[in-house]
């Protein structure tokens, strides 16, 4: 059994820390296991935004256990099955005119006597983590991607920032049912050996029924981000007949000033970022101003500036402010607007109407709900016993505690009842 590591006494990675990708790849479809997600998004947040080139990438073996909470005396065990199975995972890139079935990783190498793993990106991956431009990409604190006890809630929190991030006016941001599927690796579709050494990618569908999908995948994910995440989301089931066939998300921020953990005086002293990195949160802001003034000099000047003043949301805000606002002569207005915060008030604002909305929407569950779900926990730990899966009844678990929450819910609302009658 492995041991898991007080809290603690856990080594968090660097807050600084940042998974860049291309759009292409954080829609990209792909099925993959937490812990595997967790070492890819540790590999790419090594990649750096100058590097013309992908290199070899190495991890401490130990310190990767810290991240997960896992005692480093089965550490070297667990690495090396999550590396071994991670070089022989799919994914499947689409693009303008295009589609490329890849592998992640092309080899992870242990030296004995060293403590470290060195893993190898695939060159497929080269123009989805290097040299992006055009605001072609999306950003995500890897911290806050470890955080995750679900990779469908990493999945669709990397989707669904990737959507607000870049267009953030949007009301809705819909998606057929089957494709997200697809995207966040519930169905899976069979990928014949690309030569003698590859592996078959088998086909797979997890959750087919909706109701499954949307307590396993769907609640799991708001849940958490609602507790963990910059960001939150409702939605809509969009039915043609009786199956709902699409999901409508809306999305809104979370403003959590206590998202990250406090660093030691210490750290703080060398959180000052390299050049590169200053760029790349310019570049970051400026894909976020309308085409028609992106290039222009004053505006990037004014967006450095403001940048090393006053920080990258304060900056963000005051853009997607003066967007909305902006009648004609945007530098200028975007000057004003970053040298008063016009964006403050109007940034809450938003956030108070959102969580309005999500306050507005009554939960009502009934007794057939709670029976329903408590014969599915069953199952799942019948099944885990059975064939001996840790992440079936990690799934239990997961239900149990929605059981819980709804079952308050439930007793709440028929105490209310019985009162007023």
């Amino acid at each position: 059994m492995t041991k898991v590591l007080p809290k603690s006494k856990r080594k968090l990675p660097p807050s600084t820390a940042v998974v860049t990708q291309s759009n292409e790849l954080v829609s990209a479809r792909y099925a993959l296991p937490l812990g595997e997600m967790r070492l890819l998004f540790t590999v790419i947040s090594k990649v750096q935004p100058g590097d013309t080139k992908l290199t070899v990438y190495r991890i401490p073996i130990g310190e990767f256990a810290d991240f997960l909470g896992v005692a480093r005396g089965s550490a070297y065990t667990e690495m090396k099955n999550i590396t071994k199975s991670i070089v022989t995972r799919y994914v499947e890139i689409k693009s303008p005119g295009r589609l490329v079935q890849t592998t992640w990783v092309t080899q992870a190498e242990y030296i004995d006597g060293t403590g470290t793993v060195d893993v190898q990106l695939s060159e497929s991956m080269i123009p989805h983590l290097l040299q992006l431009k055009n605001g072609n990409f999306t950003q995500c604190k890897l911290l806050m991607l470890l955080s995750f006890k679900s990779q469908y809630t990493l999945r669709l929190y990397m989707l669904l920032k990737q959507k607000r991030d870049h267009n953030p006016y949007a009301k809705t941001y819909d998606f057929e049912l089957s494709d997200l599927r697809k995207i966040l690796g519930v169905s899976v579709e069979y990928i014949p050996r690309a030569d003698k050494f590859s592996k078959a990618q088998e086909a797979m569908e997890l959750y087919p029924e909706y109701k499954v999908f949307k307590r396993c995948v769907l609640e799991t994910a708001r849940k958490e981000l609602d507790t963990k995440a910059d960001i939150g989301f409702n939605y809509d089931e969009i039915r043609h007949g009786r199956p709902v066939t699409a999901l409508s998300f809306r999305v809104f921020a979370i403003n959590r000033p206590g998202l990250l953990p406090a660093l030691a005086a210490e750290e703080q002293l060398h959180l000052s970022l390299p050049a590169s990195t200053d760029l790349d949160l310019v570049t970051t802001l400026l894909s976020f101003v309308p085409d028609q003034h992106r290039a222009k000099k004053g505006v990037r000047a004014t967006i450095e500036s403001a940048e090393k003043q006053h920080g990258f949301d304060y900056v963000k805000r005051n853009i997607l402010y003066s967007n909305a606002h902006a009648s004609k002569n945007y530098a200028s207005y975007l000057n004003g607007a970053l040298a008063i915060d016009y964006g403050h008030d109007w940034e809450i604002e938003q956030q108070q109407a959102a969580k309005a909305a999500e306050t507005a929407k009554t939960p009502t569950v009934t007794l057939l709900e709670l029976k329903a779900l408590a014969d599915d926990i069953c199952a799942l730990q019948r099944n885990s016993k059975l064939t001996n899966s840790p992440e079936l009844w990690q799934q239990a678990e997961v239900l149990k505690a929605e059981y819980t929450r709804k079952r308050e819910i439930y007793d709440e609302e028929n105490t209310e009842e019985e009162e007023a009658s």
